[in-house]
């Protein structure tokens, strides 16, 4: 008799602790919904409700010996189910939250001398001439080394300058950000066979704070949407190699992606005197290349949303690929990380690309019949693919190495709370959006640049009657609300 109350007092611990634990992941569960704030009230309401009753049915079972067997399996596949939940909910309030809040850019700023000189370490400069051109970075390098040697400083307009005077031996040594570095390394190399970096100092800029916030569940607004051409960390600061504004009305469930060819040619903000390439205002940080944009299409931009080339290549490798209807076939050279080069054929119909493969095709101009315009058609392909892609059931198995391969591989300063509204919008009314696009034309030309005062360079003259044209087509979009 006494085995059997044992027996039976186990039993009722072990079941009890079955149902502990239930209701302990059930309360963890429901918590975390609430943390994430995706879900509209009704539906998280229609959340509690259901597991509420799932709780109650498994505590009848396990306390009536009939029904434990049932109420034991009710336990186990509900264990796996909240289990699996709080592990998606867990990655998915990381994300959110890394998200939202990477507002630093960062620049690596060298010095530079020449090899023929016998300069080795920064203090070797001691007493020396240094050229720099004076912005917010450079400011904070000077600042180091003010507090290690004496030098004597100049100041120049644009890094052409820079360049000129330390070949010319007008001064010893000059300050120059590392992606400019790199292009006149590409452009000059007598240059590149010349010089030397004395030192890489990594600066961090902050972002200025967005004050062209909207509602975003209740009137239209504007996302710019930039590429750069780098690998590696995100807030690094380099050319902009996709540049599209993308006019969202959540009214209306319009969406219009108007993609600008990185090579137009045009007034960068706050300058004067020579144009540049669009893809320059990057060098100079993100607000650049919003401030030059809005001037350009006399339209506010409210939100940016920035991915690199790594960004790219995750994502879609996360999301197994996707589909894109080439419309004529071509090939494409992929620069690996490490500098070597991959060779695509991209044949005419259905292809199914992998990251690398999406990445070559987004960059290719010089095989395409539209160059530069083609470039743009294609990123703008590449964007709705993952969009459709995104939107499929398949997401759900493969959402954790997704979410993990994005996770701070791009920058955006739409705010958590806008994130969550936008779900829950989503989920509550789950409307059709019907995107639409468009890419500015223009001209192909020869021209000096402001960063590039004295080498004549690609850009495209933008046609006037296509900047009109996207200015008229965006107002419809952000004014119909």
């Amino acid at each position: 008799m006494k085995t059997k109350k044992r027996l039976r007092l186990k039993k009722k611990v072990i079941y009890k602790s079955l149902f502990f634990l239930v209701l302990i992941l059930t309360i963890s569960f429901f918590i975390m919904f609430i943390r994430l704030n995706i879900l509209p009230f009704l539906y998280l309401m229609l959340v509690f409700l259901l597991l509420a009753s799932f709780n109650l049915g498994i505590y009848y079972c396990l306390g009536h010996q009939k029904y434990r067997k049932l109420g034991t399996i009710l336990s186990i596949i509900l264990i796996f189910i909240l289990s699996s939940g709080l592990n998606y909910q867990s990655i998915t309030l990381n994300f959110l939250h890394h998200l939202s809040f990477l507002n630093l850019e960062t620049k690596n700023i060298n010095i530079i001398t020449l090899k023929k000189e016998n300069y080795n370490e920064v203090k070797d400069l001691g007493n020396k001439s240094l050229a720099l051109v004076n912005d917010e970075s450079t400011n904070k390098v000077e600042n180091i080394l003010n507090k290690e040697i004496k030098y004597s400083k100049k100041e120049l307009d644009n890094s052409a300058l820079l360049v000129d005077a330390l070949l010319d031996n007008e001064v010893d040594a000059i300050l120059m950000e590392d992606e400019e570095l790199k292009i006149y390394q590409e452009m000059k190399e007598e240059f590149k066979n010349e010089i030397k970096v004395l030192k890489t100092y990594t600066i961090d800029i902050v972002k200025n704070d967005n004050e062209k916030k909207a509602k975003v569940t209740k009137e239209p607004f504007n996302i710019y949407i930039t590429g750069i051409d780098t690998y590696g960390a995100i807030n690094k600061v380099s050319r902009s190699d996709v540049n599209i504004v993308a006019s969202i009305n959540p009214k209306t469930h319009q969406i219009l992606l108007t993609s600008i060819p990185r090579d137009y040619y045009v007034q960068l903000h706050n300058t004067t005197g020579l144009k540049d390439k669009l893809t320059h205002s990057g060098l100079k940080g993100i607000d650049m290349s919003i401030k030059t944009i809005e001037d350009l299409l006399e339209e506010d931009i409210n939100y940016y949303l920035k991915i690199n080339f790594t960004s790219l290549v995750k994502i879609i490798d996360a999301l197994d690929g996707i589909d894109i209807d080439v419309p004529f076939s071509f090939h494409a050279n992929y620069q690996e990380e490490d500098g070597s080069f991959v060779y695509y054929e991209f044949n005419e119909g259905l292809n199914h690309l992998d990251g690398k493969q999406a990445l070559a095709y987004s960059r290719e101009r010089y095989d395409l019949r539209e160059g530069d315009i083609g470039r743009a058609k294609h990123q703008q392909q590449v964007i709705e693919a993952m969009i459709n892609k995104l939107t499929t059931s398949k997401l759900l198995t493969n959402y954790p190495s997704l979410i993990g391969s994005i996770d701070q591989e791009f920058a955006t300063d739409l705010s958590l709370n806008d994130i969550t509204s936008l779900i829950q919008m989503q989920l509550k009314d789950m409307p059709s959006w019907t995107i639409e696009k468009q890419v500015l034309i223009g001209t192909d030309s020869d021209e000096l640049t402001y960063t590039f005062p004295k080498s004549y360079g690609y850009v495209m003259i933008p046609d006037e009657e296509s900047v009109n044209n996207a200015k008229n087509k965006i107002n419809e979009i952000t004014n119909n609300y």
